[in-house]
């Protein structure tokens, strides 16, 4: 049984506080308590791709036109520096990162290193792009500003 509480409110907060305070203490068999950041939204998910679909169409990489899926891979690769490796039948290889799961921060700085290639590659963005990079700066600002 999963219990979910989203910390939004005052009484979010003592729900999780009164819900830990009931929770069995088992050594063999200890229950998991994670506290983490929201992941990306769907919204987020789709502004991303609209970035990503506007570099793709728009930007030859190394003599050839990549799809916004290989973008989004090579983006995350330098944001986050993943490994690469050699294919099995050739060609390279970038080790695991799935934006799936990145919490909205991590999302929001994808949006953000995609932009900034984009806008050095001379990518004229898309209405849909152009909202989601403001959205993206507009999440970062609002992070800053708790840290």
């Amino acid at each position: 049984m999963a219990k979910e509480i989203r910390l939004t409110h005052e009484l979010a907060r003592a729900t999780a506080i009164n819900v830990i305070s009931q929770l069995p203490v088992n050594s063999e068999r200890p229950l998991r308590i994670v506290i983490d950041e929201d992941n990306r939204t769907l919204a987020q998910n789709r502004m991303m791709w609209a970035v990503l679909n506007d570099i793709a169409k728009q930007v030859e990489w190394n003599g050839e036109k990549l799809t916004a899926e290989e973008w989004k891979h090579l983006i995350t690769a330098n944001l986050h520096g993943q490994k690469c490796v050699k294919g099995i039948q050739g060609g390279l290889v970038f080790m695991g990162l799935s934006t799936r799961r990145m919490n909205k921060k991590a999302f929001a700085d994808v949006v953000t290193c995609a932009e900034q290639f984009g806008a050095e590659n001379g990518v004229i963005f898309s209405a849909d792009a152009q909202e989601a990079i403001k959205l993206a700066e507009q999440y970062k600002d609002q992070l800053s500003k708790v840290a």
